[in-house]
C-alpha cells in the first residue's frame, strides 16, 4: 500500500501539536509542503476523517469568542506509530525521480520551432520564479525549521537550477541542429 503524502502531513504536523482542519492547511502552505503533493482543502478534510476512522486522531469541538465552532484534531499513539511507518515508508522509497516535462521533451521536435522555443522559454519561466520563490522561502524561514526541512529546500534549489541549466543545453542543442539543416 502506497502511502499518502497528504496524510502524513497532516500526521506530521499533528504531531507538533493540535491544530483545527483551516491551520493545517495555513501551515502546509506556509511551510512549502503543499509542492510535494496535490493536497486540496476536500483532500486534506477526506484524510482527516479517513485518519480519525482510524483511530489515528481524535477530534473535538471548539468555540473561541465570536469566531464560529471548529473542530480541533489531535494525534493518537495508533497516529504516532503510522505516522513512523510513514515516514519510514517515504523516505526508503523506491519511486522514480518524476519528470512528467521529460516525456514531452523526448518528442519536442514534433514542435515548430517557434512552438518549441515557446513551450521550452514557459518551463524555464516557471522554474525561475520557482526558484525565486524557494529562495524567499529560504531567506525568510532561515533558522525557523528543521534542519531537515532546510536541508530538502536546498534541494530543491539545486535541482531547480540544474533543470535550468538542462533546458539551456536542450534548447542551444536544438538551435545547433536547426543551423545544421539549413543550407
Amino acid at each position: 500500500m502506497s502511502t499518502s503524502r497528504t496524510a502524513a502531513m497532516i500526521l506530521g504536523l499533528l504531531a507538533e501539536g493540535e491544530k483545527h482542519g483551516y491551520e493545517l492547511l495555513r501551515e502546509m502552505e506556509e511551510r512549502g509542503l503543499l509542492r510535494w503533493t496535490r493536497a486540496s482543502r476536500v483532500s486534506v478534510y477526506k484524510n482527516l476523517v479517513r485518519l480519525e476512522e482510524q483511530g489515528c486522531l481524535v477530534s473535538w469541538r471548539e468555540k473561541g469568542g465570536n469566531m464560529p465552532e471548529r473542530i480541533v484534531y489531535g494525534i493518537t499513539a495508533e497516529g504516532e506509530r503510522r505516522l513512523k511507518d510513514m515516514v519510514y515508508d517515504l523516505c526508503s522509497s523506491r519511486e522514480p525521480l518524476r519528470l512528467d516535462y521529460a516525456v514531452g521533451a523526448a518528442f519536442i521536435g514534433r514542435l515548430g520551432e517557434d512552438e518549441a522555443r515557446e513551450a521550452l522559454e514557459s518551463r524555464k519561466e516557471f522554474l525561475r520564479a520557482q526558484l525565486k520563490r524557494l529562495l524567499r522561502e529560504r531567506e525568510i524561514l532561515e533558522g525557523l525549521g528543521s534542519g531537515a526541512l532546510d536541508a530538502v529546500r536546498d534541494r530543491e534549489i539545486a535541482a531547480y537550477r540544474e533543470e535550468l541549466r538542462w533546458l539551456e543545453r536542450l534548447m542551444a542543442a536544438r538551435v545547433a541542429a536547426t543551423d545544421g539543416e539549413q543550407p
